[in-house]
């Protein structure tokens, strides 16, 4: 997402409309309305963006930054990650991470 914040942001511009075939009311299109929900939507990535920027500096660990890169931003399973730490170590610090982006999202 980090990575992708700049395509993100070209997707929610150039949003285009759905054209299954179904009537959508009466065809005037208001612009308005549209920049609006264009705003909302980066609005809203930009939040999650800063959320994850705050899980990731809260991080205190090299070996800890290294394994939630790994895991969790690359997709590798835990038993594929060659760190010196446990599977049930990884574990706490995939749940520790996941725990503050949750309040920084305010989600819990």
């Amino acid at each position: 997402m980090l990575r992708r914040r700049r395509e993100i942001k070209e997707e929610i511009i150039h949003e285009s409309p759905n054209f299954d075939g179904q009537p959508k009311g009466n065809g005037i299109s208001d612009v308005s309305r549209k920049a609006e929900r264009v705003l909302q939507k980066q609005e809203e990535n930009e939040k999650r963006i800063i959320a994850v920027e705050k899980a990731w500096a809260a991080c205190t660990d090299d070996c800890e930054r290294e394994f939630i890169k790994l895991n969790l931003f690359e997709h590798i399973q835990m038993h594929n990650i060659n760190l010196p730490v446990s599977i049930i170590t990884m574990k706490r610090y995939r749940k520790k991470f996941l725990v503050r982006l949750a309040e920084n999202l305010y989600e819990i």
